[in-house]
């Protein structure tokens, strides 16, 4: 990724995306900041102009009733031809392989699935 790429880590937490890319532009969104780098909002209202964004990144945070909100508002950022990027696990979603056809109705192109082995184990 260039340099000037913007990105938008929506559900940041601790904002990790901002602190290993320091090079880049990430805005990084919370329901809670905890610390000085993540800007406090809803996910379904981001302060960013449209198509502002070139990737978008949900790393743990598609959670709760506001889903398609959060969705539209990642479309809503996204320049064309913008990367939404999802990382969630897998017991989230009732339907997950139904997930691709869902992101379409969104206006999503899908371009890649990768379901990682589950680190849980028994001992």
């Amino acid at each position: 990724m260039p340099n000037t790429t913007v990105i938008a880590d929506l559900g940041c937490g601790e904002a990790k995306i901002a602190r290993t890319l320091t090079k880049k532009k990430v805005h990084s969104f919370d329901l809670k900041a905890l610390n000085d780098q993540v800007t406090v909002c809803d996910m379904s209202r981001l302060p960013l102009y449209r198509q502002t964004v070139d990737v978008a990144v949900f790393c743990l945070s598609l959670m709760g009733t506001n889903l398609n909100a959060f969705i539209l508002e990642a479309n809503r950022i996204l320049k064309k031809g913008g990367l939404l990027k999802i990382a969630e696990v897998k017991s989230r979603f009732r339907n997950i392989d139904g997930f691709p056809k869902a992101m379409k109705k969104f206006g999503f192109q899908f371009v890649q699935k990768v379901c990682l082995p589950s680190l849980g184990g028994g001992g």
